[in-house]
């Protein structure tokens, strides 16, 4: 038992020992901790007694006991009292829930036990069992953060909390609280930012909040009505958002309250010193101001204003002062008037005002006058505007018209006169009166016009010069007169007209002085070609003047105008300058006129003629020829010279052309005028070409022909001409040799026909006896032992009439007798001749015997001489063509190479190389042999 008791003092001991080494206990703890919360500004303050001067806070939301603060603090007491004091800003209304606060003292190494716990109940606790939400009607700055609050009724559900329409994420803080944070918050509307709190039935309670700024007055300044009090005003600086009462701006000038929401103050003395303070919830600002009185006067407006007198020309002007002290001011007041097309500002000056004449005003026209004055001395700014009062002016006589003539021919012409402005006319005008007189005749002739004429008709009589005289009349009466003596006609063709280009719109003249403008200058401008009542405009030009700008606005652009400048005198106007030209020139409005295409051979002549004058809209600089292919035109020319209409396109083909031609000002083309023509071959031409063109063709062919054939001539030579190679035998042939024994072959084409009669009309050839032929040539032996047949030896002749030749022997053998025994017919086919196609005798080679068609005594004679002449030579010679007299001969005679000849049983052969046949020498064969 006393070992237990001594364990326990030992542990005992161990214990005590320990929690010294850690510093708990050694210092005292915190006294008199008293929590004083202040609802409105959301704060707690504490209060305590220690000998720390460090000190660690804690603090808890008592239900859950949640730490909302753990923070060590250091704290000085106060000398006089002892008691340490601190304060916390709570984030959430103190009313949301309850709090609890406790304390203990520390230093570096130790610190003390906690103070008791001290509870600040909040609205969530059992005895208030109403559903609240915190804070109520709070103001704050816009863009600050703000904690929201719902308390629940016992035993409510809970839903949402919605900020602005917005539900927000909400956290519990107690049984009954939940509790939501909201940033950045933007300025209310007239009524505040509404916060609500709802069950999943129904609205439980909610909140409103303002959301604005501190005020932003500025510009605070003095100044004095009746030379006594004082007035002060200010400008209001941005909206603060905050409507309510109990958030609005307050203001205090020099510790006077001022009238709620206004922005001016009054002071029933001048003190030269105010002080300004504008005051809200969330700020306050002074504003301040110093002046003396007579530095900031601004009078009333003057009061009663009305026109004593009025004329035509001038009128007086009466008003009065509400402020007695005015009347001794020094003062300036302002009038300003104004009217159909003017309008006027006039100053007047002196001590206290009340009356003024207004001169130099126009007859018969309503005038609108305002009155203001000010401080003359010191000058601060224009006191108050009258009302409008209103004057009408009297009439009065018209001005004079301006007037001008303008002579459209020699004899003949128009006076024009403009109408007269209101400030002019001086009344509403009825009418105007037009005389004229001569120096002939010294007397005036009137003529009354209704009001709306601006021109009459004038005739020139006589060669001498008429003055012509407008007066415009209204109810008081008659004007001036304004005289004009008419200028001589001059026509554009009768001087010298000048090219006159525009500048922005406006015509720029410019003119040498004359020493007889003694009246000044006239500058008339006037459409060009114009007929009839043409728009006449002029403007008069002091003498001093030498240029004049006639304006835009009197001109239209793409129009000509005629403008010319007249010297003003005692006698009739006189010419001095004319120009013609275009304020601004515009593309023509349209094409070139009577567009035509002629042709002549290869060539089309294009002709036109220049738009009209009212359409050209500009000076014709020239024009633009095109050809229309396809879907675009290609420029051909471009004719820089305007009276140049016309143009030639040469060189052009058998085709269809669209020529284009369009004119063209300095502003650009015309939409352009087309025409088509069809190219044709003209009758000169067409033979021109159709006989010259196939000769020369053909003469190129030939000469190409020939060319080709030179240069090519062995070629065609072997291909076309080929020579005739002389025939080779073997053997001693350079003595005379006579006929030649042929076998015929067993395929001869010789056919012996036997016929009781024969037909004289054919030829035949005759057998010759051997006899004779060995007589001729005695070397030629005869084989009359061989197998062959006999050979048959013939010479060209023609057959008798059924009888044989006298000259034929019969010692020929069995041969010759049976073919002297018997009529034969024997038929050759031709064989053509090389060398010409007439069939001459005198050439070598072989000869086809012909037909005769002539009796049988023409026969023999032909074949005697014949066989005379060859029997002349030695060897075989062919008969030549029979050339008679008969169509049938000529026509048999073209038969000649005809493949109707049979083969010969002679070989033929010449006797010596001198009689071999030559080709006869042509022009073609010596070309072809490249000789000359």
């Amino acid at each position: 038992m006393q070992g237990w008791v001594a364990l326990a003092l030992l542990l005992g001991l161990g214990v005590k020992r320990s929690l010294g080494q850690n510093g708990v206990g050694e210092l005292p703890v915190p006294r008199g901790l008293i929590p004083i919360p202040d609802l409105r500004a959301q704060t707690l303050s504490l209060t305590w007694q220690s000998e720390s001067s460090l000190f660690d806070l804690e603090i808890f939301h008592t239900e859950l006991m949640n730490v909302v603060l753990n923070e060590t603090v250091a704290v000085k007491a106060d000398p006089v009292t002892g008691l340490h004091s601190w304060t916390w800003h709570s984030p959430l209304p103190l009313e949301c829930t309850s709090h609890s606060v406790r304390i203990r003292a520390r230093n570096q190494q130790s610190f003390s036990q906690w103070s008791p716990l001290e509870t600040i109940p909040g609205s969530d606790i059992p005895e208030r069992s109403e559903s609240n939400m915190f804070p109520q009607d709070k103001v704050v700055p816009v863009g600050s953060n703000m904690s929201f609050c719902c308390i629940v009724k016992e035993k409510q559900d809970f839903k949402d909390i919605v900020y602005r329409g917005q539900e927000m994420s909400a956290t519990r803080l107690s049984r009954r609280t939940y509790a939501i944070t909201v940033t950045n918050q933007p300025p209310s509307g007239n009524t505040g930012t509404n916060v609500v709190c709802s069950s999943q039935l129904l609205i439980l309670t909610g909140a409103v909040v303002f959301v604005g700024y501190p005020p932003g007055d500025e510009g605070l300044v003095c100044e004095t009505r009746d030379l006594a009090s004082a007035e002060c005003s200010w400008k209001k600086g941005r909206d603060t958002h905050l409507r309510i009462k109990h958030s609005r701006t307050n203001y205090t000038l020099n510790g006077r309250e001022c009238l709620e929401g206004k922005t001016r103050c009054t002071s029933k003395v001048w003190e030269e010193n105010w002080t300004l303070v504008a005051r809200n919830p969330l700020g306050t600002i002074q504003l301040t101001d110093s002046a003396r009185l007579a530095d900031r006067v601004h009078l009333l407006a003057p009061a009663n204003v009305t026109a004593v007198e009025v004329k035509a020309w001038s009128a007086t002007l009466q008003w009065s002062w509400s402020v007695a002290a005015y009347k001794k001011l020094e003062m300036v007041c302002q009038l300003q008037l104004f009217a159909h097309e003017l309008s006027s500002t006039r100053n007047y000056s002196g001590p206290g005002l009340t009356s003024v004449m207004l001169e130099n005003l126009w007859p018969d026209v309503d005038y609108t006058v305002t009155v203001r004055c000010g401080s003359k001395h010191g000058f601060w700014k224009w006191g108050d505007e009258s009302t409008p009062f209103r004057i009408h002016t009297k009439m009065d006589r018209p001005d004079a018209p301006d007037v001008w003539v303008w002579m459209d021919s020699s004899n003949t012409g128009r006076v024009f006169w403009k109408p007269l402005s209101v400030r002019k006319s001086h009344g509403a005008l009825n009418g105007y009166e037009v005389s004229q007189s001569s120096v002939e005749e010294d007397r005036w002739t009137p003529v009354s016009l209704p009001p709306g004429n601006f021109s009459y008709p004038i005739i020139l009589n006589n060669s001498t010069d008429i003055t012509v005289a407008v007066a415009a009349r209204n109810p008081a009466g008659l004007s001036q007169p304004s005289t004009v003596t008419t200028p001589a006609y001059r026509a554009d063709s009768q001087l010298s007209v000048s090219e006159l280009l525009g500048t922005n719109g406006s015509f720029d003249l410019s003119w040498e002085p004359n020493a007889n403008a003694s009246g000044g200058y006239v500058v008339e401008w006037v459409p060009t070609g114009c007929s009839g009542l043409c728009t006449i405009d002029w403007k008069k030009v002091p003498k001093s003047d030498s240029s004049f700008t006639v304006k835009s606005d009197s001109l239209v652009a793409g129009v000509r105008y005629t403008v010319s400048v007249y010297a003003l005198s005692t006698n009739a106007p006189m010419l001095l300058q004319r120009w013609k030209g275009y304020s601004q020139e515009m593309i023509p409005s349209q094409s070139v006129r009577e567009l035509s295409a002629n042709q002549t051979g290869s060539v089309v002549l294009l002709s036109w003629k220049a738009p009209e004058m009212k359409c050209q809209r500009g000076f014709i600089r020239g024009y633009t020829v095109y050809l229309a292919n396809a879907a675009h035109l290609d420029l051909i020319a471009n004719i820089s010279d305007p009276e140049v209409q016309l143009y030639r396109v040469k060189g052009l083909s058998l085709n269809l052309y669209k020529f284009v031609v369009k004119a063209y000002t300095s502003a650009g083309e015309d939409a352009g005028s087309t025409v088509d023509i069809k190219m044709e071959m003209d009758t000169a031409d067409m033979l021109f070409v159709g006989i010259l063109v196939p000769l020369g063709t053909m003469f190129c062919c030939l000469i190409l022909i020939s060319i080709c054939c030179y240069k090519k001539r062995d070629w065609v030579k072997k291909a076309f001409y080929p020579e005739i190679p002389g025939p080779k035998v073997p053997g001693d042939w350079s003595s005379p040799q006579g006929p030649l024994d042929v076998k015929p072959p067993p395929h001869s084409l010789v056919h012996i026909v036997d016929s009781p009669e024969w037909d004289f009309t054919k030829e035949g050839l005759f057998p010759v006896p051997e006899e004779e032929e060995e007589s001729e040539n005695d070397n030629i032996e005869v084989d009359t032992d061989s197998d062959e047949p006999a050979l048959l030896r013939y010479y060209n002749q023609v057959v008798g009439d059924g009888s044989h030749s006298n000259h034929i022997s019969d010692s020929s053998g069995s041969s010759t007798a049976s073919v002297g025994s018997t009529q034969t017919e024997i038929t050759y086919a031709g064989i053509q001749s090389p060398t010409s196609s007439q069939g001459a005798c005198g050439g070598g080679g072989y000869r086809p015997q012909m037909q005769s068609v002539t009796g049988p005594a023409e026969l023999q004679n032909e074949f005697e001489a014949d066989f005379q002449d060859d029997g002349l030579n030695t060897g075989y010679k062919p008969q030549c063509s029979w050339q008679l007299d008969s169509p049938e001969a000529e026509n048999f005679s073209g038969s000649l190479g005809s493949p109707t000849s049979v083969t010969s049983s002679q070989f033929l052969i010449p006797e010596s190389s001198e009689e071999k046949p030559q080709p006869s020498n042509t022009w073609f064969h010596n070309f072809l042999s490249g000789k000359s």
